[in-house]
């Protein structure tokens, strides 16, 4: 259990640092140039990067396929919430 919320928590850490962090600005920035209505997009979305991050997480570490979309409703959820509570401090 504690295994499977570290790993919900470092993957929603990793999607707040793929959408909002300075590191990947130039990155996003791209992107919204080059394929705004996909890549672009997932790019700039905590909800739909967590999403994505979620899915893989699950694939890596799930123990059954039937709960890969857990792992990327949960992460997406955290990820909007996360991002909603850092935007609300800022």
């Amino acid at each position: 259990m504690m295994q499977e919320l570290l790993l919900m928590t470092g993957l929603t850490g990793l999607t707040l640092i793929i959408v909002r962090g300075a590191v990947f600005h130039d990155l996003r920035d791209w992107l919204l140039l080059l394929r705004p209505d996909d890549l672009g997009y997932l790019s700039t979305c905590p909800q739909c990067m967590g999403f994505w991050m979620g899915w893989f997480g699950g694939v890596v570490y799930a123990d059954y396929f039937l709960t890969i979309p857990l792992y990327a409703g949960a992460v997406s959820l955290l990820a909007m919430l996360a991002d909603h509570a850092i935007l609300q401090m800022s």
